[in-house]
């Protein structure tokens, strides 16, 4: 059975991914769309480091490149907390953006890859503690805080929309058989847009 909380989280993602969508930004969801850099296990999508497979709640890649610059992806985190976000979120993100970033080795007779600045948000219902914003800030990772007036609407709806997941799941699946997530997540994703129709 899935807990209240772990469906408030996966809400948060997926609705933060329709926000990225409509923020220029290309979503990458599959293996499919770089096969390089990506690979798809079921429901979950990691990017490939110097050092490791790295999963993401949400990735996408800007749509302008400017310049003289390589193309622009953006890892996307969601935490769905009762406390802040601690010190030890923000490290994992920038062990992760750092790991993703030195991944351009080449072997000789190849050519060089595509490369990418991979960049970092998390985004807390909570907020963070003081020493993750200080951290964040001398690492260059965005922190942005839902807690506020601002976003109320949206912690409220995703609120209110995993109580009755929930509910329905202790009505549907009362003998303890696996909530169907994947289900879920694909009917999210036709419903917001915000997965390649190819990919559903």
């Amino acid at each position: 059975m899935a807990k209240d909380s772990a469906l408030r989280g996966y809400l948060l993602e997926e609705s933060l991914a329709w926000l990225l969508r409509f923020s220029g930004y290309r979503l990458l969801v599959h293996e499919d769309q770089d096969p390089v850099e990506l690979v798809s296990t079921g429901d979950t999508l990691r990017v490939r480091g110097r050092g490791a497979l790295h999963q993401v709640d949400v990735l996408g890649e800007f749509a302008f490149t400017p310049a003289f610059s390589m193309p622009v992806r953006l890892f996307l985190e969601a935490k769905f907390y009762q406390t802040p976000c601690g010190l030890e979120i923000v490290r994992n993100g920038h062990g992760v953006l750092h790991d993703v970033n030195e991944n351009f080795m080449t072997h000789a007779g190849t050519r060089p890859r595509q490369r990418y600045q991979y960049s970092y948000a998390l985004f807390s219902a909570n907020g963070f503690t003081s020493e993750a914003q200080k951290y964040a800030l001398a690492h260059q990772i965005s922190l942005v805080d839902l807690s506020g007036a601002s976003f109320s609407w949206l912690i409220g709806i995703i609120g209110s929309t995993a109580w009755s997941l929930f509910q329905a799941q202790k009505q549907y699946w009362p003998d303890g058989e696996p909530f169907p997530l994947s289900w879920v997540r694909t009917e999210l994703r036709k419903a917001l847009e915000t997965a390649p129709v190819n990919l559903l």
